[in-house]
């Protein structure tokens, strides 16, 4: 019977956007396109980090991005807020694997750009983070389309964690 109320215990406790810092290394690469037959899409990629806390434990974290990027064969960089939401967790009945989210940016950039879009990414094992990107070029009229995969730099606390000794 004590095993049984554990274990609906560890189900109903979510581990996932704890009310914590979580800080993200990131490297995107895509293109840049503005869907005209006469001019050729561009490369871009990028590596940045983007730290997050949650504000909303379990559904919101707020933060910042900032990114070293290459294209247009030229370096430059990316930097602006940034908000991610948790749609869903992904687990199994005794502990969680993951979470799905959408990750939404504004960001400004060393070259005239100004970036706002995002995109659903996938966090599996507290560590690795696995997204596309869609981001709108308001100032030079073009999209930014972009895949992602990241890591996560720091420990989620123990108090967060699920145990099983």
């Amino acid at each position: 019977m004590c095993c049984y109320l554990a274990a609906l215990q560890v189900h109903a406790q979510d581990t996932e956007f704890p009310k914590e810092w979580e800080i993200q290394l990131k490297l995107t690469n895509g293109m840049i396109t503005n869907f005209k037959s006469y001019s050729p899409d561009i490369y871009t990629g990028a590596l940045g980090l983007a730290p997050q806390y949650a504000i909303v434990p379990h559904k919101l974290r707020v933060g910042a991005t900032a990114m070293l990027m290459y294209n247009n064969k030229r370096t430059g960089g990316l930097f602006g807020p940034s908000a991610a939401f948790k749609l869903s967790s992904i687990g199994t009945k005794l502990f969680g694997v993951g979470n799905i989210h959408v990750q939404v940016e504004h960001l400004w950039g060393t070259d005239k750009q100004q970036l706002f879009g995002g995109g659903p990414y996938v966090e599996l094992g507290h560590k690795l983070l696995i997204g596309i990107t869609a981001h709108r070029d308001y100032k030079l009229n073009s999209w930014w389309f972009q895949s992602a995969i990241g890591i996560k730099l720091n420990k989620t606390k123990a108090k967060d964690r699920q145990d099983f000794n």
